[in-house]
Formats: C-alpha cells, sequence, structure tokens
C-alpha cells in the first residue's frame, strides 16, 4: 500500500463514518509517511569491523549486518598486530612516517627516512588516502591489494572500497583484527581478488605530489 493511498484512505473512512473532516495530528501525519515509523528508521547497531588475516578480508558490520566486504592486502611477516583495537584517527591525506622518497628538484630516492642522500633532500612520505588508525603507527589505508601480505604492516584497501570504509567508520570504532572470523565462511570465499597490483607503480614524481590522493 503506497503513502498516498494510505492518506487517501485516511481521509476517506473518516469522511464516510462522521460527515465531516476531523483534524488530524502531526504525529498521526507523520506515521501514514512513514517518518515516525520505528521500521523505517530504527537503530541499526554500531559499526565493527573484522579483519581476517588469513582470508585477506575486511568486513564492516552495522550491527550484526555487513555492509561492507572487500579483500585486503595486509603486513608480510605477521607484521599486522592481532587483537581489539578501535579507530584513533581519521586522515585523508596521511603521508608514511617511515617509507617514501628522498627528493631534491627533479630526483627522486625511493628510502626509507634513515636513508638521507645528503644536504638539500627532501624526504616525502608514501601517499596512504583515506587513512584510519587502530594502533599508534598502523593504519587501514588505500593501497594496491596483492593477493599474498605484502605491506609493511598496515592494512590496504583498494580506493573505492577505502573510501567506503573511511566514511563508515568513526573514532572509537572497534576493529577486531584475528586470524579468522566468522564472516569467512559464507562472505568472505564470495570476494573476487582485485587485479590492480599488476598495473605498474606511479611515478615518483606522482606519489610525491597531491595528485596522488585524487585517482579520478
Amino acid at each position: 500500500m503506497t503513502k498516498w493511498f494510505q492518506v487517501f484512505l485516511f481521509f476517506s473512512v473518516t469522511l464516510c463514518s462522521s460527515h465531516s473532516l476531523k483534524a488530524i495530528s502531526l504525529d498521526d501525519f507523520l506515521d501514514l509517511f512513514g517518518k515516525n515509523n520505528p521500521d523505517k528508521n530504527h537503530n541499526k547497531g554500531p559499526i565493527s569491523v573484522k579483519v581476517s588475516l588469513n582470508n585477506q578480508a575486511l568486513y564492516v558490520l552495522e550491527g550484526k549486518k555487513v555492509v561492507l566486504a572487500t579483500h585486503v592486502c595486509t603486513g608480510k611477516r605477521n607484521s599486522t598486530p592481532t587483537g581489539h583495537f578501535k579507530v584513533l584517527d581519521k586522515q585523508m591525506k596521511k603521508r608514511s612516517a617511515s617509507y617514501g622518497f628522498w627528493v631534491k628538484a627533479d630526483r627522486y630516492v625511493s628510502s626509507d627516512i634513515s636513508g638521507c642522500p645528503g644536504e638539500g633532500w627532501k624526504y616525502v612520505g608514501y601517499p596512504m588516502p583515506y587513512a584510519v588508525e587502530f594502533l599508534p603507527g598502523y593504519y587501514i589505508h588505500q593501497g594496491y591489494v596483492w593477493p599474498i601480505p605484502r605491506s609493511h604492516g598496515c592494512i590496504r584497501l583498494e580506493w573505492k572500497e577505502a573510501e567506503k570504509f573511511y566514511k563508515l567508520v568513526a573514532i572509537g570504532t572497534p576493529v577486531s583484527i584475528q586470524q579468522t572470523q566468522p564472516e569467512d565462511n559464507k562472505i568472505g570465499r564470495r570476494l573476487k581478488q582485485p587485479k590492480s597490483y599488476k598495473e605498474p607503480d606511479p611515478s615518483p614524481s606522482l606519489l610525491a605530489s597531491e595528485r596522488a590522493f585524487n585517482p579520478y
């Protein structure tokens, strides 16, 4: 039954039963349009995040419902910590404080921050778009999603998934990182492996510029 038909039926019954138009309260009117309908605006539950290291997958849940499921790339040599955490910080244009480029004029040297080539060089960290910190120094952010653990400990998502994830979580959102998650059995097995890791790396000049934060 449509909302407009409900309104028509309400007034028709009212007129037929009383031969005069009765006043309708604002709450009754809003109920007819679904504004106060608990089925329309019920609390869907808090947002939580689960990461499965074995399945290389991330799940965002709203209550018990999975609203985002995607493959991720975690840390090589078990460098991604396991346990229960909370979102500590969010930065759309975060750069690594450890790995990146030493830049001088049009020259770029890929290195960690300790490898300064000499005087006059400036350090620019690798871009980490849509970075969500869950432990000091550890982030969930955009990056190439390889089919094997390959990061230095952070958790990488594809561009669109990283953007969605960033919008879904907030400071304080719980994050559970375990070897396996219950969602692996049904949802996890249907995830498709991204193929962007096969693409060539962007140029150092692009990665060191603001363009690194705008793939579109």
